[in-house]
């Protein structure tokens, strides 16, 4: 009975919309766990597997491929099957994944299961988005969009210390079956947890009008507007060309870092442990400052999606410091640059995510953040195996860091030269309503 939409978990509705939110946020940090687990583990499973560098870049190339598939798909599916179904949906199959991770024993049989693993891995985000987007009106939505998403960083954070004991003391199978496991307890209490706000009896009147007030608010029952009435609204294609640009960035960041350190700053993999995290923390606070800047811009009378723009500007112009993290001798100078580049990378993740509801209609947020994701991801592909071959053939990433540090200000000048603003909302999802 307690797994039904209708279980009472009591509280006001503000109460409530905190603590889906903390939920999500947990649902991001287990799904940066899972994923994280390979790459901090890669020096030690490379060495005991016998796998090569280009190896390597093909497993994480398999994860990536199915990844960018079916964010599209997910984001789909979520539109269509609902947030609080979609992501049970998604939770499940990644946590099984996760968990066969640990009968793995070479190249081929780790590239299999991490394509399957891709294939669950995104419908996390179009989910939690379109939970915030319903439970939050428009000026209050970038907090807790940066919560959830920074959930990612967390999860970064929280994953080379955790992962590098749990290996050091049980073996390294125990560091897959462990998050895995910690997924499906996530799945009961999200399942308990999460209705509509027109179903919660938390809710009041004003409240549910509040949330419905916004002309953007489309009905559950409501057509999906189609892809081509969706790419033909500039600001999707703009926020699609900049991810597919920017987001190789984080992929890189949170792919081949411990490699990284291991092979060119001498760390163990006690040492990861120890100091991986830290990026992640800046990343933390990125994703936190960045969307509650965008919230304060909001409400200080600045269009939602100008503003989240100008955040999104102003922190791509940081972004190039992180071309010089592989000429600084210091091992502690290239994390504080890894770190600078982590908060670049989150405060964009946040803000291009946080802008979606503000240019299209709620019905289709799921979607678009799905073609998003896939845009970013498939490029993800292409820059890992680059990666890949610039590693291998040079030996060295001083190339890959000065491309990595580049990307978010060519980025930024597609968003600035395709965006455009509207002088009501309405205008712009007037596009998503005509089929």
């Amino acid at each position: 009975m307690f797994l039904k939409p209708g279980f009472q978990i009591g509280g006001s509705y503000r109460g409530t919309r905190w603590l889906i939110t903390a939920w999500l946020t947990l649902s991001t940090i287990l799904n940066l766990i899972d994923r994280q687990t390979l790459s901090i583990l890669a020096p030690f499973l490379r060495n005991r597997f016998q796998i090569s560098v280009q190896e390597y870049s093909h497993i994480v190339a398999a994860f990536m491929l199915a990844y960018s598939v079916m964010y599209t798909f997910g984001g789909r599916f979520v539109d269509w099957a609902g947030e609080r179904i979609g992501m049970a949906a998604c939770i499940f199959w990644w946590s099984i994944c996760t968990m066969l991770t640990a009968l793995t024993n070479g190249a081929w049989s780790l590239g299999i299961v991490r394509f399957l693993l891709g294939l669950g891995e995104p419908g996390n985000y179009p989910a939690a988005l379109r939970a915030t987007t319903r439970w939050f009106p428009r000026e209050e939505r970038g907090l807790p969009i940066a919560l959830f998403s920074s959930g990612s960083a967390v999860g970064n954070m929280i994953a080379a210390p955790l992962i590098a004991l749990v290996t050091l003391r049980f073996g390294w199978r125990a560091a897959f079956i462990l998050p895995g496991f910690l997924g499906l307890i996530w799945l009961v209490g999200w399942l308990a947890i999460y209705r509509n706000p027109a179903e919660d009896p938390g809710v009041t009147r004003e409240e549910l009008a509040r949330l419905r007030g916004d002309e953007e608010q489309v009905a559950a029952d409501a057509p999906l507007p189609s892809w081509g009435t969706l790419l033909k609204n500039r600001n999707v294609l703009a926020l699609i060309l900049s991810r597919f640009i920017s987001d190789p960035v984080s992929y890189f960041y949170a792919f081949w870092i411990p490699e990284y350190l291991m092979r060119k700053r001498g760390f163990s993999l006690a040492d990861i442990g120890l100091y991986a995290w830290i990026p992640f923390v800046a990343g933390a606070i990125g994703g936190m400052v960045g969307g509650r800047a965008s919230d304060l811009l909001i409400q200080r009378g600045i269009p939602a999606a100008k503003a989240r723009r100008l955040i999104l500007y102003a922190s791509a112009a940081i972004a190039p410091l992180g071309i010089f993290t592989s000429q600084v001798r210091s091992a502690a100078t290239a994390i504080f640059l890894m770190s600078v580049m982590s908060f670049v990378v989150y405060c964009w993740f946040i803000n291009t995510a946080a802008i979606i509801p503000d240019v299209v209609s709620d019905r289709a947020v799921g979607s678009v953040l799905g073609v998003i994701g896939t845009a970013g991801s498939a490029s993800g592909v292409l820059f890992t195996l680059l990666v890949g071959l610039l590693v291998s053939r040079y030996s060295s990433y001083r190339a890959v860091f000065a491309i990595a540090g580049s990307m978010h200000l060519v980025a930024a000048a597609i968003l600035w030269s395709l965006s455009r603003d509207q002088v009501a909302h309405t205008a712009s999802l007037q596009e998503c309503h005509e089929a």
